[in-house]
C-alpha cells in the first residue's frame, strides 16, 4: 500500500510542477481539467482550487467553513477523491506568486482541517517544487498526519503546521540540489489519497490557509 501511494504522489506531483501555476476556471464551472502555464512570480499571492481526474476536484464551497474575511458565507476549500488512490486524479488548489523565490522565502504553511474529512500521510499535503541554478528539481512534500497538531478555532477543527524550512533543507538534499540557488518553482495543496485507503471517506475541508503572512478564508482573500 505504501509503494502504491508514494507511486501515485509522485506521478500527480510531477504532472502538478510540469509548470509553475494553474489556470484555474471558477469552482461554480465544474471543470476538472486544469490548464497550466508558466507563471513569472507575482507581487501577491492567490489561490486557485479545481482539480483532474475522476470523482476529483478542489472548491471553495459555502456554509461549510470558519468565519470569513470578508462576508458571511463561511466558506471552506473542499478536496475530494472519490476513486482508487492509484487513478490519476487529484483536488489540487495552486499557491501563485512565489515562484523564483529564495527557498528560504517560504517559512510559514497551515491550515485548519474539518475533523470529518481525511488527514492522512499523503493527503492533503503541501507540495513545494523547488529548483536550482542548474535546473535541478525536487518537491518537499508536507502531509497533513505529519504536522504539528493543536486544537482549531472552532470545536470539530484542527489546526496543522509543519517546520517548512526543515522539510525544504530534507528535500534539497534528497534531490542533490544546490542550497545557495535553490528556489521556488510552485506551491500546491494536494489531495489524491482515495477511498481505498482504510478510513478515508475521500475527502477534506480545510479553511485558514496561510502562507507566510497570507491567509485564504474564501475566494476574496486573492490579493489584488
Amino acid at each position: 500500500m505504501k509503494k502504491r501511494l508514494a507511486v501515485a504522489g509522485l506521478a500527480v506531483a510531477a504532472f502538478v510542477f510540469a509548470a509553475c501555476r494553474e489556470a484555474a476556471a471558477p469552482a461554480s464551472s465544474g471543470s476538472l481539467t486544469p490548464s497550466f502555464d508558466v507563471g513569472g512570480g507575482q507581487s501577491g499571492m492567490s489561490l486557485h482550487p479545481s482539480g483532474f481526474g475522476e470523482h476529483s476536484l478542489a472548491a471553495w464551497k459555502a456554509k461549510e467553513g470558519l468565519p470569513d474575511n470578508h462576508g458571511k458565507a463561511d466558506h471552506a476549500l473542499y478536496f475530494q477523491k472519490f476513486t482508487e488512490t492509484p487513478t490519476f486524479a487529484a483536488g489540487v488548489a495552486i499557491v501563485d506568486g512565489l515562484e523564483g523565490l529564495p527557498a528560504t522565502a517560504l517559512t510559514i504553511l497551515s491550515w485548519e482541517h474539518r475533523n470529518d474529512g481525511w488527514c492522512g500521510a499523503g493527503a492533503p499535503r503541501w507540495n513545494i517544487g523547488l529548483t536550482d541554478a542548474s535546473g535541478g528539481f525536487g518537491i518537499a512534500f508536507l502531509g497533513c498526519n505529519a504536522a504539528a497538531h493543536i486544537a482549531g478555532s472552532a470545536p470539530d477543527w484542527t489546526k496543522d503546521s509543519w517546520n517548512v524550512q526543515a522539510e525544504i533543507a530534507a528535500a534539497i538534499v534528497l534531490y542533490g540540489l544546490d542550497a545557495g540557488t535553490t528556489t521556488i518553482r510552485g506551491l500546491a495543496i494536494v489531495f489524491d489519497e482515495g477511498t481505498d485507503v482504510p478510513a478515508n471517506p475521500g475527502f477534506v475541508y480545510l479553511d485558514n490557509i496561510i502562507v507566510n503572512s497570507t491567509r485564504w478564508t474564501s475566494p476574496a482573500d486573492n490579493s489584488k
